[in-house]
């Protein structure tokens, strides 16, 4: 399946090492994560979070981005972080097609 980071920040104010409401969000997303992951059929190979800088990448394994959206909505990620939804590959998608390129462009001349 496709690679896609969900990023995500949050104000100071909103931050769950700040805010009860924030932090029991984050609670209850950590005992339903399993659950709602199984029913989007959304795979996490790593999930990052950078307390200073108020954000986090997840990196899932997902067939498409609309399904990674709901998913984020149904576990209410989105109830206190600003999301943004990225497709991913890997560094060696970007070397294999710059080679690819390099190739063509060889052909031409």
């Amino acid at each position: 399946m496709p690679l896609y980071g969900l990023f995500g920040e949050h104000t100071v104010e909103s931050c769950p090492l700040y805010n009860e409401k924030s932090r029991r969000a984050v609670l209850s997303i950590n005992e339903r994560l399993d659950d709602v992951s199984k029913k989007h059929s959304v795979r996490f190979l790593g999930m990052y979070h950078s307390a200073l800088e108020h954000a986090f990448v997840w990196v899932a394994d997902v067939e498409d981005a609309h399904r990674l959206q709901r998913f984020a909505i149904d576990l209410d990620v989105a109830s206190f972080n600003t999301l943004k939804i990225v497709p991913l590959g890997t560094f060696n998608d970007l070397v294999a097609a710059c080679k690819r390129i390099e190739s063509q462009s060889n052909e031409q001349f």
